[in-house]
């Protein structure tokens, strides 16, 4: 019996080694397998005719040779199935559908408005993969703002929603038939990152997002650290005394003073722009209405909404300079939906940084922005599927 259960587990490791190899590779012929797992080539050639047909992976292809037969390529096959990643931010969602490459079939954003109850949310997720899916559905993913416990698919504090101990994986599970991952929201930007981005090759590495809500995550050892479901709330470090009052209740957070709101209401508070204080009052409280208003008070009041800005970028740069101090990390990424802005304020964010900074610790940083865009977001959520669904050993 430990016999057996020694040789099915060996199996079932090289067999999710084939497997992650192929995935991450994207095309691989069976001897460049066989050497980058260390793997027989016999084993390994087994590994591949059984994956074929489960119709996990398939052949697309030759190689070019380097004398002989050319060697035939593999790679995941994307008519396996499909994975749905969703991202909750406030007042819309923002979802997709991927296949088993990573490929983005199909996407669409859902605004909700103020209504954020979670039963309703769940049933617009249901609704989306009824109307859009036309695959098997190996698995979900959603990431939202806030402390989570992924392990148990519980949304713990969720501040930007009104969410407390909300059972979102349960819920969603059990409407949609298939696993569901729930992940911080800036968790699930960095994992993208990781899996296919410009962390692939980082060991020690800082991610932060600035938008309505402003979050971070920690990258230690080239693995996301997440701690006891909370690491990386960046946005609730105190910046300001008595500053402020937050969605988390306490007065001065970076997000209270540096948020997208913070910067309407400082803009709104200074401008003599009519205009602008029409829009104030009348636009709802969505994530698109204050991007729209700091486009719009960046045509009709440059000068002060410049001053708000330079404000702005102090207090990134405090808190940029701050991190930096506590992990002495190699590389800091940027993201989220003020990047929009960036050229109002980056650089100088990390100039403070690099500056200020304790020693030289800010000029060993190496600083760089998201590419992803909007889905990074979501696609993190896919990989997190993919790895747990199809290369994690379940025992």
């Amino acid at each position: 019996m430990p016999l057996t259960g020694s040789k099915e587990l060996m199996r079932s490791i090289n067999e999710k080694m084939v497997l992650r190899e192929i995935f991450l590779s994207q095309k691989i012929d069976r001897a460049s397998l066989a050497r980058k797992t260390g793997i027989s080539a016999a084993t390994v050639t087994k590994i591949v005719s059984e994956l074929i047909d489960e119709g996990l992976i398939m052949e697309v292809g030759e190689s070019t040779s380097t004398g002989g037969r050319k060697p035939i390529l593999l790679c995941m096959n994307p008519a396996y199935g499909n994975i749905l990643g969703v991202k909750i931010g406030l007042g819309y969602l923002q979802l997709i559908i991927a296949n088993l490459t990573g490929e983005v079939v199909t996407k669409q954003r859902i605004d909700f408005g103020e209504n954020s109850e979670p039963i309703r949310i769940s049933k617009l997720i249901k609704q989306f993969v009824e109307d859009r899916n036309r695959n098997h559905l190996v698995g979900a993913s959603v990431a939202v703002s806030g402390s989570v416990d992924s392990a148990n698919g519980v949304v713990l504090d969720s501040f930007i929603l009104g969410w407390k101990n909300v059972k979102l994986g349960e819920m969603l599970s059990k409407q949609l038939k298939v696993p569901v991952y729930i992940m911080n929201d800036v968790d699930s930007f960095t994992t993208t990152h990781l899996w296919k981005g410009k962390l692939t090759n980082c060991k020690d590495a800082l991610v932060i997002t600035l938008g309505v809500g402003i979050g971070g995550s920690l990258v230690v050892d080239g693995n996301l650290y997440t701690g006891n479901g909370g690491a990386g709330e960046v946005g609730h470090m105190t910046v300001r005394e008595n500053g402020n009052r937050c969605s988390c209740g306490n007065l001065g957070c970076l997000e209270a003073e540096a948020g997208f709101g913070a910067l309407v209401n400082k803009i709104y508070r200074k401008t003599k722009s009519e205009k602008l204080s029409m829009m104030y009052r009348n636009f709802q409280n969505t994530e698109m209405s204050e991007m729209d208003f700091i486009k719009l008070a960046l045509k009709e009041d440059a000068k002060v909404t410049g001053e708000i800005f330079e404000e702005y970028a102090t207090l990134v740069g405090i808190a940029f300079k701050n991190l930096i101090n506590i992990f002495a990390p190699e590389y800091l990424l940027v993201g989220g939906e003020a990047l929009e802005f960036s050229g109002h304020f980056l650089e100088k964010a990390i100039n403070y940084a690099k500056k200020n900074a304790f020693g030289n610790l800010g000029k060993r940083v190496t600083f760089d922005v998201d590419n992803f865009g909007e889905e990074a977001w979501t696609l993190g959520g896919v990989y997190k599927v993919i790895q747990e669904e199809m290369f994690a050993i379940k025992g």
